[in-house]
């Protein structure tokens, strides 16, 4: 084909007597660069206005047209250029479509060819092989390939295997990790779905030990609550029987008539609530004592522990005290349990 060749011969504008078209504008300039309007000459003034714009326009009017004859021959020469060479441009863009068609035809048969090794190797492990969808767009780069473009390259087959049996390891970690929490939840009595969803971002160390504090928090608010149901089933008890002896007390004293004696239903309520007044007024007597140390998160948690102790009937320098009390530098719960040896 012969290449595109053109001589080029440079244009040249020539301006007539540049120096009284210079030396007019500067005229001009001269004349009217001070030039004030007044109310008394503005008819004048507005058509000495007029006038400057008209020559104005005259100057442009000539400069477009020059530039308009410089350039009819570019605008040619680019114009033929164009229609001579679009049916070559058409045959360029018809093989880039194939091209493009081709590669992608390529990136499917080499997709394919990676899927089915992976389908294989995950039914070796009984693994779905969905998991590894997202990941086989990795290799299908033509680098992964041998020179026939279909065939994986060792390399690339073994990076494809290690992927299945990681996979594999990680889902057997899982289901040991959820066999541990499963069976710790059971010796609890607990639900274990919550605490497995946990395994999407923690060990399954941490959410053992989250299933412990659970369970923890959870037996002491049930030792609350029953110490808070005795209270009341006693406190119950105490004004049913109250309620019972004030009755008694005032129904009228049976009385032998031979003797004039008070029956014995009227010896034994006296005797009873006698008994009972001698009850509530001795002094309370302790006979055990327990040192107990207790860590606390934080001033709050200590004021729960403190509650909790009120509502089972313990208040603080009545019947028990609280000795030692400081901060301490902070805590995890394994280094909690090394300390003291758990």
């Amino acid at each position: 084909m012969q290449e595109l060749q053109a001589k080029v011969t440079q244009a040249q504008v020539e301006i007539i007597d540049r120096e009284k078209f210079e030396q007019g504008i500067a005229d001009v300039v001269a004349k009217y660069e001070n030039y004030t309007v007044t109310a008394a000459t503005i008819k004048d003034d507005k058509q000495v206005l007029a006038d400057l714009r008209k020559l104005k326009k005259q100057i442009s009017d000539e400069r477009i047209k020059i530039k308009r004859e410089l350039s009819q021959s570019a605008d040619e020469f680019d114009k033929y250029i164009k229609d001579t060479s679009e049916p070559m441009d058409k045959v360029i863009d018809k093989i880039a479509t194939d091209v493009k068609a081709f590669e992608e035809h390529q990136k499917a048969v080499r997709l394919d060819t990676v899927k089915s090794y992976l389908a294989n190797k995950a039914a070796e492990y009984m693994l779905d092989p969905r998991l590894f969808d997202e990941k086989a767009l990795e290799y299908i780069k033509a680098s992964d390939f041998m020179a026939d473009g279909v065939t994986l390259k060792k390399v690339t087959m073994k990076s494809l295997e290690d992927m299945v049996t990681f996979e594999f390891q990680k889902q057997q970690e899982f289901e040991k990790a959820k066999a541990t929490i499963s069976g710790q939840c059971a010796e609890y009595g607990m639900t274990d779905q919550p605490y497995i969803r946990m395994l999407r971002d923690l060990t399954v160390l941490e959410v053992l030990e989250q299933i412990k504090s659970d369970y923890t928090f959870e037996k002491q608010k049930q030792e609350i609550e029953r110490a808070r149901q005795e209270r009341e089933q006693q406190l119950a008890a105490q004004q049913a029987k109250e309620q019972e002896q004030a009755q008694k007390s005032t129904e009228t004293p049976q009385i032998d008539p031979e003797t004039g004696e008070i029956l014995e239903g009227g010896e034994l309520s006296q005797n009873n609530q006698n008994a009972l007044r001698g009850a509530e007024n001795a002094p309370k007597l302790y006979t055990q004592k327990m040192t107990l140390e207790v860590y606390f998160e934080d001033t709050a948690d200590k004021d729960r522990f403190k509650a909790g102790l009120s509502q089972l009937g313990f208040e603080h320098k009545q019947n028990y005290q609280v000795s030692g009390y400081q901060r301490i530098e902070p805590l995890t719960q394994s280094e909690l349990n090394g300390q003291c040896g758990w």
